[in-house]
C-alpha cells in the first residue's frame, strides 16, 4: 500500500498501458457479450460506482425529478418523464414522503438547472468527464478544484479523447421469440434510424438503440410509436482508447471520483480507465 497519494502517482505513470477500441457504427444482429462492448461495462461501472451510498444516490434522484419537472412541468399524469423518475426513485427505496417534499420544493423554486461538462486531467494520463446539473456552476467549480488541487488533478481539455453517443434503452412487449427479436429490432432500428443496437437481454426483451446525442428524444418518440416501452435514455461519453491502473493507483483515483460523485451537482463522470473483471 503507498504511503503517500504522491508516491501512488509515480506508480500509476509507470503501469499505465493504452489499447485502441475501434468505434462501430454497423447494426449488430448478435446479442450483447462482454469482451466485444467493454465500453458499455466501463459505462456501467462508472454510473454504478456509488450506487450503493444512499444519500448521494438520492441526491441524484431528487435532482432527475427536479429536470424532469423542469422540462415538463409538475403532473406526472401529463409529464411521463416524472412519471418515470418517480418511478426510479420508489425502485430505489426512496420514501414517497421525501418525493413528495421534491415535488412541492420543486414548484416553489425558480431556479433553473442547466447542464455543463468539466474536463479534467488526472494523474498525468488519466482523463475524465464530469456531467453537472446544477444552478450554482461557479461555486461548485471552485467547490471541485479545491478537490483536484489536492488529489494531483486539474481541469484541462480532454473532451476530444472521447465520442459522444446517445442510446435509449427499452423493452419490447409483445410476446416473440429470440430469433425473431433480433429480426424485428434490426428492422426497428433501420426504421427509426438508429446507428446501432444491441440486444441486452432476450429474457425480458430488453434492447439498447444507439443514436447521435441530438436524436435521442426523437428515437424514444418514435420506438414509443412502434409499441416499445423506453426505460432510460443518455447521452454519454466513451473513450477513445483506455488506460490500466495498477490496484494502488485505482484505490487513488476512486478515491478521487468518490469525492467529485459526493458534490451536489455532479450527474455522471465518464473516464479512459479500463475496468478489469
Amino acid at each position: 500500500m503507498f504511503k503517500s497519494l504522491r508516491f501512488a502517482v509515480v506508480q500509476c505513470s509507470s503501469v499505465l498501458r493504452q489499447s485502441r477500441h475501434r468505434a462501430v457504427r454497423e447494426i449488430h444482429l448478435s446479442p450483447l457479450n462482454g469482451a466485444g462492448h467493454s465500453k458499455w461495462q466501463n459505462i456501467r461501472h462508472i454510473k454504478a460506482l456509488n450506487d450503493g451510498r444512499r444519500s448521494v444516490l438520492f441526491i441524484k434522484l431528487s435532482r432527475q425529478i427536479r429536470l424532469a419537472i423542469q422540462a415538463g412541468g409538475a403532473n406526472p399524469a401529463v409529464n411521463n418523464a416524472l412519471r418515470a423518475a418517480i418511478d426510479e426513485a420508489l425502485k430505489k427505496n426512496m420514501p414517497n414522503s421525501t418525493i413528495q417534499g421534491i415535488l412541492k420544493k420543486a414548484n416553489q423554486s425558480t431556479a433553473q438547472l442547466k447542464k455543463f461538462c468539466l474536463e479534467i486531467k488526472a494523474f498525468e494520463q488519466v482523463s475524465v468527464i464530469c456531467v453537472l446539473y446544477t444552478d450554482r456552476f461557479t461555486q461548485l467549480k471552485m467547490e471541485m478544484a479545491t478537490i483536484l488541487r489536492k488529489n494531483f488533478a486539474a481541469f484541462t481539455d480532454v473532451k476530444h479523447m472521447f465520442d459522444e453517443q446517445g442510446y435509449v434503452e427499452a423493452v419490447w412487449k409483445a410476446d416473440i421469440p429470440g430469433d425473431d427479436l433480433l429480426s424485428m429490432c434490426t428492422e426497428h432500428a433501420i426504421e427509426i434510424g438508429s446507428e446501432d443496437v444491441e440486444v441486452m437481454s432476450e429474457e425480458t426483451k430488453l434492447l439498447r438503440f444507439i443514436c447521435d446525442p441530438n436524436e435521442i428524444d426523437r428515437v424514444k418518440t418514435q420506438l414509443e410509436k412502434l409499441g416499445y416501452s423506453v426505460e432510460h435514455s443518455e447521452h454519454a461519453f466513451f473513450p477513445k482508447s483506455t488506460i490500466k491502473l495498477n490496484p494502488d493507483a485505482i484505490e487513488a483515483y476512486e478515491k478521487l471520483k468518490e469525492k467529485l460523485k459526493a458534490i451536489d451537482g455532479v450527474e455522471d463522470i465518464y473516464d479512459n480507465v479500463e475496468v478489469v473483471y
